[in-house]
Parts: structure tokens; C-alpha cells; sequence
């Protein structure tokens, strides 16, 4: 048999809060990724630039196409994060989790946090379902991946 790459199909996949606190109606997420600054470091007499790595970027978190539930806890959570300042970490009991699998999830990183810079975005459509989205940004860490 020939190697082949491990196939992640989104029914298997869920955001929560914490271990099981689901965030009810997410239909999709995203994680944009690190992206590491680059400082110029060139000088006279230098014919090509020269740079140096500079401060590193944990990216963003998106969750998009949540059909909006004004009774969700978890949903009620994300959005009076905002309100509050409140800084998610990746602690075991409330942290923003994002469920690859059953057994594994990505996280802000230990020293990291998510701070949500956007929520309570809601999209109606006559024949619809009304729509949610929740935004925010990752900072002290990278995201990370855990494992039960």
C-alpha cells in the first residue's frame, strides 16, 4: 500500500469551549497561520538587500456561517468576550478549541491568548437561516496541536 496523506473530513470536526462545550451551528473555521515579520538590514556599498527575521504573527481565528442562536451559551460567551476584554488561553476548561478530530484539537499555544475582535455579526436572509460570524486574533503563541 502506498503512503498516502491522513484525509480530514469535516464531519468529524467541531469548535468548542473548553473540552465538550460546543459552539452550536459553526459551519466553517479558519486559522490563518504564522506569519514571521522580515526586518531590512542593507547598507551602503551592499548590491542586494539584505533582511533579518523580525516579530512573528499567531494570525487570526475565524469561525463564518454560524447559524445564529441568541440562546447558545457558548455563542453568548464569544460575544461578551468582547464586551469584557476577556482573553481566551488555552485552558482546559475554556479555551477555544478546534477539532481536527475526536482526539485531537488546535489551540493558542501555553503562554498564548485568542483575543475576539469581532462578534455578534449577524446576516438574515428572507428564505434563510440567520447567520453569525466571530473573528479574532492570536497573540503570545502560535497555535498549536493537542491530542486527548
Amino acid at each position: 500500500m502506498a503512503d498516502r496523506a491522513t484525509t480530514l473530513s469535516g464531519t468529524f470536526m467541531k469548535v468548542t469551549l473548553g473540552p465538550t462545550s460546543k459552539v452550536l451551528g459553526a459551519g466553517n473555521y479558519s486559522l490563518s497561520g504564522i506569519t514571521r515579520s522580515t526586518v531590512e538590514t542593507g547598507e551602503f556599498g551592499v548590491d542586494f538587500t539584505t533582511y533579518e527575521f523580525g516579530c512573528a504573527d499567531g494570525g487570526t481565528i475565524t469561525l463564518s456561517d454560524v447559524a445564529y442562536d441568541p440562546t447558545c451559551p457558548e455563542q453568548n460567551t464569544l460575544v461578551s468576550a468582547i464586551s469584557n476584554a476577556f482573553k481566551f488561553d488555552n485552558n482546559t476548561t475554556s479555551g477555544i478549541r478546534f477539532w481536527i478530530n475526536n482526539t485531537s484539537w488546535i489551540s493558542v499555544g501555553t503562554s498564548g491568548h485568542i483575543l475576539m475582535t469581532r462578534a455578534f455579526a449577524i446576516t438574515a436572509d428572507r428564505c434563510g437561516m440567520a447567520k453569525t460570524s466571530f473573528e479574532g486574533q492570536v497573540s503570545g503563541a502560535p497555535m498549536a496541536l493537542y491530542n486527548a
